[in-house]
């Protein structure tokens, strides 16, 4: 930094080194009028470089503002200069946008014609025969089919079928069998097109799972002529996705607005900018769809594929050859070409035959599944995982496979079925083998001797109920392109495998089964009905008895088996000759609420009603008996239906809800409303002993049926008209009970396991808040939103005295509002005189701080001050809260604060303790420190 010499140094600086500087270097101390002259040189060299130091400043201004000019100004040039590149860019597109087109429609038209002459194509021969007459049309198939759908293979326990690698195991799959591929493609002479799957990858890398998608979209075509099978893959730039023909209203839906997002049932305007680009969207699908012709046209051409061709040849884009019946299309891109439609899907079919298991019967899954495995709880650094659905829960071991399972009983709102396990448990004093008299020091593996249990639920989805299943449903779903969902197709190998438990369980009883036949016969069945009545009546009886078992082996149990199973036949044969029946139905559908009207073993009619005020839907039924003569019997109310009972029951009506009525309910862990109203009036009588009942709740989870639980709640002290009101605007909160409990709770368990529900009192902990939800209620309303959890629900109110309950909470609500209110007034009287006092502080420290100033730079340096006041940070040595409580302690005592100290008031509000009426954090052990301003005087505020 270059240095001042001294004739370019100011005056004042020469004369104070001159005073203080001796030749040596070292300082003379001055006294009496030599320090006098001292200092006031010091000043003025100070105040004369505070004046150099304030010229650079406002250079240095000066030159920040010139450089901002000349910022801005180069910022304008840059805009005007954008502005005319914009303009000048946009004139150079209007320009370039015809040949822009112009080029795309000539790449189009190129791309097109390497499709027809087969650029980029693969063709491969994956079958030789003899090929299809000439005359033999060649059909298009609309529809683009899944190769892991229509195949199935690879179909691995809790996987979903092949994907692009698996390709070779398709086209072994597909020609292993004809009526493999005429599953595929009937015709002999034709054309369909396939993708791998549509399964998304979940590798759990996101690259490698958008090139396994990839490939798995790519389409490869079928190309059949007669014994000759091809396959074809043509350039990827082609996307099929559904199908490769229009539907017969696609051009016309391009123009209807619903299916872009805008109103509903008003087509575009023709005319209008919306209906060009609408055009060109429905043109767009045109030339796509004219392309998969010019693909099918080069390979007729081209290649001989469908040689012999009809004499003329054959041109895919002449619809004079579709008319003379050399190309056939097939529009199956709407429709399925199986045994029919589905009233349910696979999903809803499995849920609903889930919901009739019952201990007895049977269940057949997949262990090994994402569901089941997702069930798995990890471990820690100091505790193993577990598996909460078995027993024990750290086995290795899982349930087979594939394998039927008996339900042996039910457990944590499911069902327990038990299996061999296969690992070892350790034991102490384990025998030594050939060694009588010897032991194993320590503990030695051995195989244990109790079996392993799983708790099944009737919500999981890896599951299927073996015994309510039938062979022809399964075959359905496997059979149908219309339920390919990818929970279907996780459990294929499943299905495959009761599909093939069916078969062997009917093979094992195939003795049983012809002396069945023979039987029926003689009771009048029809010969070649008798094997479709004989797998009915076959499934009726194992799914109507407890334990279900194949019918063979014990030949009293055959006998028992079909004298029954006679029985059920002559019953239901009675029944469809009965000319009864009509009016048996129409004197059940007079019963108010009837959902069914059936027969059951024995031939007796009953009508089925929902017990009406059931606080539980879809549990109790009121069965009424029916005469022949169609008069109406007795009723038996809050009835609940076996699952096997309403399995055997011969339904001649129904309603919809019979369909979805939960049946096979366990009587003990369900109340009947007769029953919840005795423990009701249990409840309400205890209640009263301790104060006024104001309403019962209950609390029942399904996940846990065994325990129930029911609590009542009480007031307790004056009548809430009398009582005497507490600010607190959450009244009845947990808080609220801590310090004015005028609500308390008596809580139960309900104990079954008599001949009647009783009330067992237990301990009351935990949160019995009154208010504990919206309305200040601790029940959870009927009609509102539903959750996972299980919430409580109102079984008894007394409504008057609930009203007097809640009219206390507002009113003590009301007073919280209106303490709040006056504080909040009262603090902002208060606050009115803490910006005076505080500006009064700052007015003190800047006095101080211009104290300083003059003794430093003298009286005579005001052009300084400004820039100096800015240099210097002032800090706030009261908080703002402080000078508020001391003012509202003051006031709330009724003492004057106008004409006091600070001081003064600090000594007040420490011998009061410290308090405010108003938040304040301030120790009462300590007086609130004024830090030196004690002496300010709070003056009436100016407003």
């Amino acid at each position: 930094m270059p240095t001042m010499s001294a004739a370019q140094q100011p005056a004042a600086t020469v004369h104070v080194q001159a005073m203080t500087e001796t030749e040596g270097g070292s300082l003379i101390p001055y006294t009496g009028a030599d320090a006098a002259s001292t200092r006031e040189a010091i000043v003025n060299a100070r105040v004369e470089l505070a004046r150099q130091r304030a010229s650079i400043s406002r250079a240095q201004e000066q030159a920040r503002a010139d450089l901002a000019r000349k910022r801005g100004e180069l910022d304008r040039q840059r805009r005007e200069m954008e502005a005319q590149f914009e303009k000048e860019r946009a004139e150079l597109e209007a320009q370039m946008r015809p040949l822009q087109e112009q080029l795309a429609k000539m790449t189009e038209v190129m791309w097109s014609v390497d499709l027809y002459l087969g650029r980029d194509e693969s063709l491969q021969l994956i079958r030789d025969g003899k090929p299809a007459p000439a005359d033999t049309p060649i059909t298009v198939r609309q529809k683009i089919l899944v190769m892991a759908e229509e195949s199935l293979v690879l179909m691995g326990a809790g996987q979903t079928g092949m994907d692009a690698d698996g390709i070779p195991e398709f086209i072994s799959w597909l020609c292993a069998d004809d009526a493999n591929l005429s599953r595929v493609l009937p015709e002999e002479k034709g054309v369909v097109v396939l993708v791998p799957t549509r399964v998304k990858s979940r590798s759990g890398n996101a690259f490698e799972d958008a090139a396994r998608d990839e490939a798995n979209s790519e389409s490869f075509w079928l190309l059949r002529n007669g014994e000759k099978l091809y396959l074809l893959t043509v350039d990827p730039k082609l996307r099929l996705i559904d199908r490769i023909l229009p539907n017969r209203t696609e051009f016309v839906d391009v123009f209807d607005q619903k299916l872009f997002g805008m109103k509903v049932g008003e087509p575009v305007r023709p005319g209008s900018e919306e209906w060009f680009k609408l055009e060109k969207v429905a043109d767009a699908r045109r030339r796509h769809y004219m392309r998969v012709m010019l693909v099918l046209k080069g390979i007729t051409e081209r290649t001989p594929v469908w040689h012999p061709l009809p004499e003329g040849g054959v041109d895919f884009m002449s619809v004079r050859d579709q008319d003379r019946g050399k190309i056939q299309l097939i529009q199956d891109g709407d429709q399925s070409l199986q045994l029919g439609e589905a009233s349910e899907t696979f999903s809803q079919w499995q849920r609903r035959l889930n919901a009739l298991l019952r201990p007895g019967l049977r269940v057949i899954g997949d262990w090994h599944s994402e569901g089941f495995r997702d069930e798995y709880v990890r471990g820690e650094s100091y505790r193993r995982g577990y598996h909460p659905r078995l027993y024990p829960d750290r086995i290795d071991t899982r349930p087979a496979t594939g394998v039927p399972h008996l339900i042996e009983g039910r457990k944590d709102g499911g069902f327990v079925i038990r299996f061999e396990r296969t690992d070892s448990v350790y034991k102490r004093n384990v025998p030594v083998p050939d060694r009588p008299g010897y032991h194993y020091v320590g503990e030695m593996p051995v195989a244990p001797k109790q079996r392993a249990s799983c708790v099944v639920m009737a919500s999981d989805d890896w599951v299927l109920p073996f015994d309510l299943i039938t062979v022809p449903e399964l075959e359905w779903f496997l059979a149908s392109r219309e339920e390919r969902s990818k929970h279907f197709l996780s459990m294929v190998p499943v299905i495959r495998a009761a599909l093939e438990a069916k078969r062997a369980e009917a093979d094992a009883e195939r003795e049983f089964r012809v002396l069945l036949e023979a039987l029926l016969v003689t009771e009048g069945a029809e010969a070649s009905d008798a094997p479709a009545l004989v797998d009915e009546l076959v499934h009726w009886w194992k799914v109507a008895h407890t334990w279900s078992k194949p019918l063979n082996g014990s030949g009293s149990h055959e006998k028992k088996a079909a004298d029954q199973i006679l029985a059920e036949y002559r019953s239901r044969r009675a029944a469809a000759g009965d000319a009864a029946e009509d009016l048996i139905v129409a004197a059940g559908q007079t019963v108010p609420g009837v959902i069914a009207v059936a027969r059951d073993r024995q031939g007796r009619w009953f009508a089925y009603a929902p017990s009406p005020g059931a606080h539980e839907p879809g549990v109790f039924l009121d069965v009424t008996r029916i005469r022949r003569n169609g008069s109406l019997g007795d009723t038996k109310r809050w009835q609940i239906l076996a699952t096997r009972t309403a399995a055997a029951l011969h339904v001649a009506w129904q309603a919809e809800e019979w369909a979805t009525w939960t049946h096979g309910q366990v009587r003990k862990q369900r109340l009947s409303e007769p029953e919840r109203a005795t423990l009701v009036a249990q409840a309400r009588e205890q209640a009263a002993a301790a104060g006024t009942a104001i309403c019962v709740i209950e609390f029942w989870d399904p996940k846990n049926p065994v325990e129930r639980r029911m609590r009542a709640y009480y007031w307790v002290g004056d009548d809430p008209e009398n009582a005497i009101v507490v600010p607190d605007e959450s009244s009845f909160g947990w808080r609220w009970a801590l310090t004015n409990p005028a609500i308390k709770a008596l809580s139960w368990r309900v104990d079954a396991g008599g001949e009647s529900p009783q009330l067992v009192a237990t301990s009351n902990t935990g949160d019995y808040s009154f208010a504990k939800y919206a309305d200040g209620i601790p029940w959870w309303p009927d009609d509102a939103t539903r959750y996972s959890e299980v919430r409580p629900r109102l079984v008894w109110l007394d409504e008057p005295f609930h009203e007097l309950v809640q009219a206390y909470r507002s009113r003590c609500a009301a007073a919280a509002k209106a303490e709040r209110e006056e504080r909040r007034a009262a603090e902002t009287a208060a606050y009115r005189y803490v910006r005076p006092i505080e500006t009064a502080i700052y007015e003190a420290q800047v006095a101080a701080v211009r104290e300083r100033f003059e003794e430093d730079y003298g009286r005579d340096a005001d052009d300084l001050w400004d820039a100096h006041l800015k240099s210097i940070t002032t800090t706030t040595p009261i908080h703002s809260r402080d000078l508020w409580a001391l003012i509202a302690s003051a006031q709330r005592r009724g003492e004057p604060v106008v004409g006091r100290t600070l001081d003064e008031l600090a000594d007040a509000a420490y011998e009061a303790g410290n308090t405010a009426p108003g938040e304040w954090h301030h120790s009462r052990h300590n007086r609130v420190d004024t830090a030196g301003f004690g002496h300010l005087v709070v003056a009436e505020p100016a407003d």
